[in-house]
């Protein structure tokens, strides 16, 4: 697998506000930026997605409230955009890697899974509410410290909640962790339980307790198994997410990623 490695920049562009638009003999600065990379993406969004699509293996699709039911093309549809209430899923031989555009947050989304991108992104600032409700299959994510917002994610039995970490979760309720710290919640009961590094969790069908215990590094590896062809061979590529705020202003994110020469 190929282990991608992100760098979040916000650069936040008001093009209306320019004051060299103003002055004589000057042309105007052309709407997309000069950026010295390998190649640039750029994606167009009415408002701030919360997260995009940035590399996938078909086949994936998308059920979106606003852009209905369809299946991702790599030649258009690398960098897809995901808003609040989305729902991505992964086919059989299929995987997904979702950014999501306030820290640069990542979630690895494995073959036969299907999740939901919920929450609120501000238009200039890193804090964000956000949630994943996985109804299928496995996930793996590496969330940035978070401030004043939050990174949940929900099944039908559990409920994690992290403020940065490396963390593993599929759709019966198994947390585990490998970095950070994890808080775990059985929804029917509400027992709660704190994970740290090489811990897990389980939480019964009925999402009225909570198993925990430590995890020898051959089972941590065995879990890691499926995400690791995303880590190698990386060059860097700049990703533009262009959208417009509740002003009408046009904005932009640009994200840093690493990842193969051959995608």
């Amino acid at each position: 697998m190929k282990a991608l490695f992100f760098v979040l920049l916000f650069s936040f562009f008001s093009l209306a506000s320019d004051p060299f638009l103003d002055e004589p003999n000057i042309n105007p600065i052309p709407f997309t930026p000069s950026i010295d990379v390998v190649q640039d993406d750029v994606i167009e969004a009415q408002v701030r997605p919360l997260a995009i699509v940035r590399r996938f293996k078909p086949e994936v699709d998308v059920l979106s409230k606003d852009r209905g039911a369809y299946m991702l093309d790599l030649r258009e549809n690398v960098g897809e955009p995901l808003f609040d209430g989305d729902t991505l899923a992964t086919g059989q031989s299929g995987y997904a890697l979702v950014i999501f555009t306030s820290d640069n947050s990542v979630a690895k989304v494995k073959p036969e899974s299907m999740l939901v991108i919920r929450g609120e992104s501000l238009a200039n600032s890193r804090l964000s509410n956000r949630r994943i409700d996985l109804e299928q299959g496995e996930i793996r994510l590496e969330v940035e410290p978070i401030g004043s917002g939050s990174f949940d994610v929900q099944t039908s039995r559990s409920l994690a909640s992290v403020k940065g970490t490396v963390f593993g979760n599929n759709a019966d309720g198994y947390i585990w962790v490998e970095e950070g710290q994890v808080t775990v919640t059985a929804l029917n009961s509400g027992q709660t339980v704190s994970l740290f590094e090489k811990m897990y969790a389980e939480v019964n069908e009925g999402g009225s307790t909570v198993e925990s215990g430590t995890l020898s590094d051959d089972q941590l590896q065995d879990l890691g198994e499926g995400y690791e062809d995303l880590d190698e061979d990386l060059i860097e590529r700049t990703v533009i997410v262009r959208f417009r705020d509740a002003n009408g202003q046009v904005r932009e994110i640009t994200l840093t990623v690493f990842e193969k020469s051959d995608q």
